[in-house]
């Protein structure tokens, strides 16, 4: 069986570099396509005053099948420091979403996905700070079923608690490549797992596959410091909030 909430991570990179674009004032345009190419184009440095940032893109659910577009999801953008609202949108009805927030300095910040009662919460965490506006942002959404289906026993089999956190990592080098054969830590430490040579979870996997992805779970909640190691790689911890009984997903970089 493909388990394509696991293979589909590396694609996540873009909304975990974004959510950290933040502001001290609320602003969002609901139901407005992402139109760029997912790379970041800020016209801000931080230094010059207000200006404005736009996040857009489109929240997909994600089944064994594949991923669709998703209108209702509930997309909400905070500052980390108090957990204050920066901005929000609903997606419309082609699962696309845009929210603005007003800035003069870089804040660090999240996203954080909501949809209906039968789907996990969504965390999406950068590694630092960015003052940019990022478009085409791809949020993904899963179910509780496919939820269950990931932790398992034919998958990782991790004896995952509701009342614990489910962390998934990214590994990307300076030019925003996966790493390969790189490890991940945590402090405190859930279990840890990588894909395989298949690109999916493997209980045997003892470093990053190719696409440099990485899960930390069944983890104790709340401030959690991730690492990473690799050959010719040095990697900047930092700081996430991990929330019981949802996804929190982070881009590990130099």
């Amino acid at each position: 069986m493909r388990i394509v909430p696991l293979a589909v991570l590396a694609s996540l990179s873009l909304s975990l570099s974004i959510v950290a674009c933040g502001s001290d004032s609320n602003s969002a345009t609901d139901g407005n396509p992402g139109g760029g190419s997912g790379s970041g184009s800020g016209s801000g440095s931080g230094s010059d005053g207000p200006h404005t940032l736009t996040l857009s893109g489109i929240a997909k659910d994600i089944t064994i099948n594949g991923t669709t577009p998703l209108p209702g999801v509930m997309i909400t953008a905070y500052k980390s420091s108090d957990d204050s609202m920066l901005g929000m949108a609903t997606t419309g009805s082609d699962g696309s979403f845009s929210i603005s927030v007003t800035t003069s300095t870089a804040i660090d910040g999240y996203l954080k996905a909501t949809y209906g009662t039968t789907y996990k919460t969504t965390y999406l965490y950068p590694p630092h700070p960015l003052t940019m506006d990022y478009a085409n942002v791809p949020v993904y959404v899963v179910s509780q079923t496919t939820y269950n289906l990931v932790n398992g026993g034919f998958v990782l089999n991790n004896g995952q608690s509701m009342s614990n956190g489910w962390v998934a990592m990214l590994l990307q080098d300076a030019a925003g490549s996966a790493v390969a054969g790189g490890t991940v830590t945590s402090s405190p430490m859930g279990t840890v797992n990588y894909n395989g040579s298949n690109g999916q979870p493997s209980k045997a996997a003892t470093v990053t596959f190719t696409d440099g992805i990485a899960y930390d779970t069944n983890i104790a909640v709340g401030t959690v410091t991730v690492s990473a190691m690799a050959t010719g790689q040095t990697f900047m911890s930092h700081a996430i909030k991990v929330r019981a009984d949802a996804l929190t997903l982070t881009l590990v970089t130099p």
